[in-house]
């Protein structure tokens, strides 16, 4: 499934997506970035992408569009778009579903699997999380904080020989990917960070270590975590809290992913809607039809509800 010149497609091509889409194509794939905002494309195709960060100041040349419109012949697309225009992109790519094409989800929060699979078929999906962390610095400009390993799996569980494939060429192309026999676990382990952090970076304006070097935030986390962790369990994905914190510590450790803003705060900084439905309604939803009681997560969702009614109409 796996060609020498696998050609992959990046659908949402912001920090992390435009970040992926340049380890692969320097690594020898042939990548074709993908977003809807003008002038981050136009500045793209006329200068490069600009790289700041790991590795140093940096220019790669590479493929980037406005629209999946006319591209066809792909054998990956990895879906990085927030989860608030996955149901667009998705119905902008059907014609790549009827080619046999992958979509792995690199998404944040729960249920952009389940709306890719609605629309570009179930056997067609992957999941995928990573707890790399990039940034948009400006039009063509990203920052690249570290590199961690990157985990893939099939949606019903189980190491099949395609993942197994994807993740061995990824990985000799530079992004270091592992095989998931439990993609949904692992997604619910990024989703309790997401769930233990985001809504705070947001709301503070802080990097995840500057939180957790405060003690009252910190302990508002680590409450939101234990709130996080009980719904995970309701939804019979039995995860080991000590593991759980110990991925949080890699996360919000200062030099790397920690010295990163969450992607909630860099929406509200840019005025723009965020995925505070995919990372916290959904989770949210599941507490109510499990009666659980978490207030924690109730306090952060509101507050950055009521942040975006400043910009957010609707």
């Amino acid at each position: 499934m796996v060609k020498t010149q696998t050609k992959v497609m990046v659908m949402g091509a912001g920090g992390m997506g435009a970040l992926f889409g340049m380890i692969l194509d320097e690594g020898g794939m042939d990548v074709t970035l993908v977003d809807h905002d003008e002038a981050h494309v136009a500045a793209i195709q006329k200068q490069g992408l600009k790289i700041s960060g790991l590795g140093g100041e940096r220019t790669h040349v590479m493929r980037a569009v406005t629209s999946p419109e006319n591209i066809d012949d792909i054998d990956i697309v990895l879906v990085q778009c927030k989860g608030t225009s996955t149901r667009t992109a998705a119905e902008n790519m059907k014609h790549l579903a009827k080619q046999n094409t992958v979509f792995i989800s690199f998404q944040n929060g729960l249920g952009n699997e389940d709306i890719l699979g609605e629309i570009l078929g179930t056997d067609n999906v992957l999941g995928g999380l990573t707890s790399m962390a990039g940034a948009r610095l400006g039009a063509g400009h990203i920052q690249d904080f570290d590199r961690v390993p990157t985990y893939i799996g099939e949606m019903q569980g189980g190491i099949s020989p395609r993942v197994d494939a994807i993740a061995t060429a990824f990985t000799a192309a530079g992004l270091e990917t592992k095989p998931s026999a439990d993609i949904n676990a692992d997604i619910w382990k990024k989703l309790i960070g997401n769930l233990t952090m985001s809504a705070v970076s947001g709301i503070t304006n802080l990097t995840s270590t500057e939180i957790l070097n405060i003690e009252a935030l910190h302990d508002l986390c680590y409450r939101g975590l234990d709130e996080a962790i009980s719904i995970a369990q309701s939804q019979h994905v039995n995860l080991d809290k000590n593991e759980v914190i110990a991925g949080l510590k890699m996360m919000t450790q200062p030099g790397g992913t920690g010295d990163n803003k969450s992607s909630l705060c860099l929406d509200i900084l840019a005025q723009r809607q965020s995925e505070l439905e995919f990372i916290y309604g959904r989770p949210l939803a599941l507490a109510k039809k499990a009666n659980l009681n978490v207030p924690t997560l109730h306090t952060l969702y509101g507050l950055v509800k009521g942040i975006e009614t400043h910009y957010v109409k609707g």
